[in-house]
């Protein structure tokens, strides 16, 4: 127990920057020049004609 507590600062470190690299992977994930069009398909989901959306979103009869 005792030699856990001596690496309590350098297990405080990696944990920093394991978290920090796990963050630039999601953003390079979200980021890549190969996923641009489907996130502007995503984009514009609010925009679309509401006749596309089938007969739930042309509202009650």
């Amino acid at each position: 127990m005792q030699t856990l507590i001596e690496h309590l600062p350098t297990l405080r470190s990696l944990w920093v920057v394991w978290f920090f690299v796990l963050f630039l992977g999601m953003l390079w994930f979200v980021m890549r020049p190969s996923k641009k069009a489907y996130y502007q398909s995503q984009a514009d989901i609010p925009l679309r004609d509401a006749a596309e959306d089938g007969p739930a979103a042309r509202g009650s009869r």
